[in-house]
């Protein structure tokens, strides 16, 4: 007895488009769950996103064109292309598990620290001696805020991440409601996918056995 195709055919179909999406939740889920904000550059976090998201995109593309290498690499080299265009450049940043009110509060006294004189303005804060400004948004549902460091130089942005960093470390944070909301449909998404095929586990379990020697 064989494992019809038209019972794992549409299970994995499904798996390929819910398992990424709840491993990404569940991520975001991990980071707003913390003991202290949780703070990522803009490159990780944008690379902890296609990581997740990837297969979601990669399997229909190589199910449309095939499976041969040339289509493989052709998708590949798609992909490659796009994840280039759409990486964030420059200095920033994303904190997660932080109200964007204290965000602010931390960038103040991580410029305070750096010796730096500011002014605050619509979005952030304006460092003129430095030709250099620091931008804020925030995404209040999940509590992350974003923040760019425009101008400066790259020296500036390597101390202003490890001071940030440093102010970051010692604020407390609690576990948002959205937080195990984001752990409990990661969870129940990772479950679903198994379910499709429970029925047929006796089944599976008996041919793997008689493929044993």
């Amino acid at each position: 007895m064989v494992l019809g195709s038209e019972y794992l055919g549409p299970s994995l179909r499904i798996a390929t488009v819910v398992v990424p999406v709840a491993i990404y939740f569940l991520v975001l889920g991990l980071l707003n769950s913390r003991q202290h904000p949780q703070l990522l550059s803009g490159r990780r976090d944008f690379a902890l996103m296609i990581a997740s998201l990837c297969p979601l995109f990669m399997v229909p593309a190589l199910e449309f064109a095939g499976c041969s290498p040339l289509a493989l690499a052709a998708v590949a080299a798609v992909l490659g292309g796009a994840i280039a265009v759409l990486a964030p450049r420059g200095a920033n940043w994303v904190i997660y598990n932080l109200p964007s009110s204290q965000a602010k509060t931390a960038v103040a006294q991580t410029l305070q620290a750096m010796g730096l004189e500011f002014s605050r303005c619509e979005g952030g804060f304006d460092l003129a001696r430095q030709g250099a400004f620091v931008h804020l948004s925030g995404f209040s549902l999940l509590r992350n805020v974003s923040i760019r460091l425009g101008g400066g130089g790259e020296d500036l942005a390597r101390r202003f991440e490890a001071e940030l960093s440093r102010t970051l470390s010692g604020l407390s944070a609690e576990t948002s409601p959205m937080a195990v909301a984001l752990l409990l449909v990661a969870t129940a998404m990772l479950v679903a996918p198994l379910t499709l095929v429970a029925h047929r586990v006796p089944e599976i379990v008996r041919i793997l056995t008689d493929l044993l020697p």
